[in-house]
């Protein structure tokens, strides 16, 4: 897959706030602290799209 212009879209909560774009969607599932937001930097080749903290929760 290539990622070209990754932006933020929204956090959904619920299924009516779920963006209608039509777009393909990736889904990450862990527990915290796992490194989720480090692999879509990663993925995207990008250091801040995903917010990660230095410092655990």
């Amino acid at each position: 897959m290539l990622v070209k212009n990754p932006k933020f879209e929204i956090s959904a909560v619920s299924p009516k706030q779920y963006p209608k774009g039509g777009l393909p969607e990736v889904v990450l599932v862990g527990k915290s602290n796992v490194g989720k937001s480090s692999f879509v930097n990663t993925l995207i080749n990008r250091k801040k799209l995903a917010r990660t903290s230095s410092e655990p929760r």
